[in-house]
């Protein structure tokens, strides 16, 4: 099945962008989008793509060697870790280097992927509590520590929603919901709840830590792509940062009070 430049560069895009929005590699973008060209006989010489990715931008560029270049740019505004699409893209990237289907179908596939259900916000609600209680007692908390390392994990992602509405830069989401956390485990540690106020701050800023962001990085690195791993290694120390300036501010003020 033949498709043309037009119809290549529309489906890497949407493919590619959605990989990086869903939390994917560079590396595993990138050469997703180069099987799937090489697939069409996108392979090289006159007829050939170009694909740069970092995890903030997609460029893509189409040669079929009879008309100028088509290139087209994506800004990728949002990201988020989603496992599950990630999953079904790559078996799609499989699908069409195998079959080669017409573009109406690949069209229909993608739409399908984006149309996934994803958890709620009460599952997430409670997932959140759930990893705040279960942190608090693995790093030594007692039981009323796990159980208010859950609730104020809940409280941090209901707070979390609302700002995010602003699009805030990852380092003051992680500066504020470091805040919240550290002020009311004090605040709760200063009414006598609990004796150790450190453990609710360990388990409930594990919501927080980026470790996804963290892993690929590393992978980012040892596939080469060091522009990528450089822009996930500094997001990753902005939350750090924003996590350790906010927990220490709000140790600092509310114990003064």
């Amino acid at each position: 099945m033949e498709i043309t430049a037009k119809e290549l560069l529309y489906i890497t895009s949407r493919i590619g962008s959605m990989l990086i929005t869903c939390g994917a590699e560079i590396y595993r973008v990138e050469d997703s989008l180069y099987r799937i060209a090489a697939a069409y006989g996108f392979s090289g010489g006159e007829k050939r793509i170009e694909v740069f990715a970092i995890p903030a931008s997609l460029i893509i560029t189409v040669n079929d060697g009879d008309s100028p270049p088509l290139t087209q740019t994506v800004r990728i505004s949002a990201r988020g870790t989603n496992l599950d699409r990630v999953d079904k893209l790559n078996n799609l990237s499989r699908y069409i280097c195998a079959e080669t289907p017409e573009i109406r179908e690949i069209r229909k596939h993608i739409d399908e992927i984006n149309g996934r259900k994803v958890y709620g916000g009460t599952v997430r609600l409670f997932s959140y509590g759930i990893v705040g209680a279960v942190f608090s007692l693995f790093f030594g908390g007692t039981c009323s520590d796990a159980l208010f390392s859950g609730i104020i994990s809940m409280i941090v992602f209901g707070v979390s929603k609302f700002v995010n509405k602003v699009k805030p830069s990852v380092f003051f989401q992680s500066l504020i919901g470091s805040v919240i956390i550290a002020s009311l485990s004090v605040f709760v540690s200063k009414l006598g709840l609990t004796e150790s106020f450190d453990k609710i701050i360990i388990g409930a800023s594990m919501n927080l830590v980026p470790g996804v962001t963290l892993t690929n990085c590393m992978r980012d690195f040892i596939a080469g792509d060091f522009l990528a791993g450089m822009y996930t290694l500094t997001e990753a120390i902005l939350v750090a940062l924003g996590m350790a300036v906010g927990a220490a501010s709000a140790i600092a003020l509310v114990s003064m009070i």
